[in-house]
């Protein structure tokens, strides 16, 4: 812990070196999607700019493995995506205090719409920051994947410490299918998500940091401040969405029949709008008598 504190003092020229070497001096030290995730969070922190000039250190409890369930809620595009994390009581019980950091890999066949989240965070809903830039109006197959920063208080109960947070997602129109496509819908597929923890307080630490299991990222949604955040052990299954595919084979029988719908609902107005006109001088006319 401590090299990755001295490569992370600064949030100017250190964050910069720690974004070219991931913040790790061992490359073996974590896989692929650990190097990617930390790029991604300095990346974040230096294109933001204006943190506090340290890194909050962290606790690091002796870890065990945290109960992860989800599940999607509703039908169609608009799905809601709800997240339970159930640490044990050992991990997180005073004088130690805890937060939970979930981050959200989003792939391209869905979108986070951050207006509507921002407008549930005033009812409960988590805090949330995206690290990339998220475009609601692009299809699949022209955007990628996005990460989200996902923040809300723990709540103990009997079992232990839990985390319940919901995420509306939005599923993204694919592309349709070619001459021979077979395939009426595509498969969109959410990984588990990075459960991450941080905790102050005056607890002894019996079990050192594991250096690369520390990822550094912003406190919380608000706050200017940088905290170090340790990756907890979890596994949960993807979720997969069905999305319904058009079939290139039917396009002229779209196209005709949305082309005859627009003339007949068009025509009806016409009719409608003609006999409205005439209704309409009769009976000012028989106002006029009547006065």
């Amino acid at each position: 812990m401590t090299s990755l504190s001295s490569a992370c003092l600064s949030l100017g020229a250190a964050l910069l070196l720690a974004l070219n070497c991931a913040c790790l001096e061992d490359p073996g030290a974590t896989d692929h999607h650990a190097a990617e995730l930390t790029t991604s969070l300095l990346e974040f922190i230096v294109k933001t700019g204006g943190r506090e000039n340290r890194i909050l250190q962290t606790i690091c409890p002796a870890l065990s493995d945290v109960h992860i369930n989800r599940t999607a809620l509703n039908q169609g595009f608009h799905r809601d995506v709800v997240t339970e994390v159930t640490l044990p009581v050992a991990m997180a019980t005073p004088p130690m205090s805890c937060r939970l950091l979930l981050v959200e890999t989003v792939p391209a066949g869905m979108y986070v719409d951050l207006h509507q989240v921002t407008f549930r965070t005033d009812f409960g809903g988590p805090q949330v920051l995206a690290l990339n830039d998220i475009d609601v109006e692009q299809a699949a197959h022209q955007s990628s994947h996005h990460r989200l920063l996902l923040y809300s208080p723990l709540q103990q109960n009997p079992k232990g410490f839990t985390w319940r947070v919901v995420l509306p997602v939005h599923l993204r129109y694919h592309r349709w299918a070619g001459d021979q496509g077979e395939d009426t819908s595509a498969t969109v597929r959410l990984e588990r998500p990075d459960v991450l923890m941080h905790c102050e307080g005056d607890r002894p630490v019996t079990t050192p940091c594991e250096e690369s299991r520390l990822f550094p990222a912003p406190c919380d949604a608000e706050s200017r401040g940088v905290c170090l955040w340790q990756l907890l052990k979890g596994k949960a299954e993807p979720l997969l969405f069905q999305v319904p595919i058009g079939q290139q084979s039917h396009a002229v029988l779209v196209i005709t029949g949305t082309t005859a719908v627009a003339a007949l609902g068009s025509s009806l107005i016409l009719v409608a709008a003609r006999k409205a006109s005439k209704v309409a001088p009769r009976r000012k006319g028989a106002k006029d008598k009547r006065e």
